[in-house]
């Protein structure tokens, strides 16, 4: 069956942006569902000859589960799986258990179901329900639509975008994109917010120990490669002594042993405590938690650069750089002494970049303090 050029041009942007819609869709959902269960218990509440509830608690819930919905049941792979309801029905009621777990946790903690109306939180959860499947539903309907064999064409030529009046081919997007990227921006701030203000006491004793250990800066600042191979300050504790670089020498990197390594330093670097404050550049935007660890402008492996290395090294620039990620949880952590170190980390990289997901970055973070714990690799 051949389809119009409209017909192909609808289905390509369906599949790009699907994804995309059912997170406005989810916060729309559970605002409608909200207030129409709040209108239902009213209405049943004034023809019993009830006196009038107090709304303000449920209200809050309301707009707690609107604001949590689009993060916690996003699905970036909705489009690929669209023409399989099996797959759609785990995902999603995988998403929603864990989306119903969070909201009632943080409605127990609040207190705000005690003064809920009898029956409100069953009306609630069954609009919640109808609506955001229902939507699911209707989009992977819309999805179906079109033949599956108009896929091939929309990746066979070149996934267009528009800039201005002009049509430009896309070589290579940006793989957390979209709604993916809102996602792990947010969760990066709130948690970097977090992690300060439980750090502030430990970075205050670190600060004082590197002042009483040996004269210099307590931060010490490097320039990284990051996001799109732009460049920026990142973050460290000093954990070496203050001296001057050789005219035209290149970076020479931590070996073990090092006596350019302070005693403070020392300790530091094997907990990895050195590394705390990179949340600073978590909150101005520059890093991520989870991510490819960035490396430091000019820095060789066996007198190469890395792209001279591997022609795949400038892909793990595609996202934003990170604290800890899937190659330093999966023993790549320290110095790239070797070409083969080096190369072994970019693939462990693109890995991460290809299969992101916020559990993936959750069991990476897990794991982090597990290898924090183990002080293996770091000198």
């Amino acid at each position: 069956m051949t389809h119009s050029p409209l017909a192909q041009h609808l289905r390509h942007a369906l599949d790009g942006k699907a994804g995309d819609l059912l997170p406005l869709c989810d916060f729309a959902s559970l605002l409608v569902a909200g207030y129409l269960s709040v209108l239902a218990c009213a209405i049943a509440a004034a023809a019993a000859g009830a006196p009038p509830e107090s709304w303000a608690d449920v209200r809050q819930v309301t707009w707690v589960a609107a604001l949590i919905a689009p993060f916690v049941l996003y699905d970036s792979r909705f489009a690929a799986i669209a023409a399989r309801p099996e797959a759609i029905a785990v995902a999603y009621a995988r998403r929603m258990l864990a989306f119903l777990g969070l909201t009632g946790v943080i409605a127990l903690a609040g207190r705000w179901l005690e003064s809920a109306p009898p029956g409100w939180l069953a009306a609630w959860l069954g609009g919640t329900v109808l609506l955001t499947a229902g939507s699911r539903l209707l989009l992977a309907a819309a999805l179906r639509r079109f033949e599956p064999g108009v896929r091939p064409l929309a990746t066979a030529v070149p996934t267009f975008e528009r800039v201005g009046p002009l049509a430009v081919t896309v070589i290579s997007e940006r793989p957390i994109r979209r709604w993916s990227a809102v996602t792990k921006s947010g969760a990066d701030l709130a948690l970097a917010i977090v992690i300060t203000v439980l750090l502030l006491p430990v970075l205050g004793l670190i600060a004082l120990a590197i002042r009483l250990d040996s004269p210099g800066p307590i931060l010490f600042t490097q320039r990284r490669h990051g996001f799109n191979n732009s460049t920026f300050d990142i973050y460290k504790f000093r954990t070496m002594r203050v001296a001057p670089l050789a005219a035209g020498a290149g970076l020479q990197q931590t070996v073990r042993g090092d006596p350019r390594v302070t005693r403070v330093g020392r300790f530091l670097r094997k907990w990895s405590l050195d590394e705390l404050p990179q949340v600073l550049n978590v909150l101005e935007g520059s890093m991520a938690l989870v991510g490819p660890r960035p490396h430091a402008v000019d820095m060789r492996t066996e007198q190469r650069l890395g792209h001279e290395i591997t022609d795949t090294y400038p892909h793990r620039h595609r996202v934003k750089p990170g604290i800890t990620g899937w190659s330093q949880v999966n023993g790549c952590r320290g110095a790239t002494d070797t070409t083969a170190q080096l190369r072994q980390r970019v693939e462990l990289d693109l890995y991460y970049i290809e299969h992101w997901s916020p559990l993936l970055d959750l069991k990476i973070l897990t794991r982090t303090f597990r290898e924090v714990l183990r002080a293996t690799n770091a000198f």
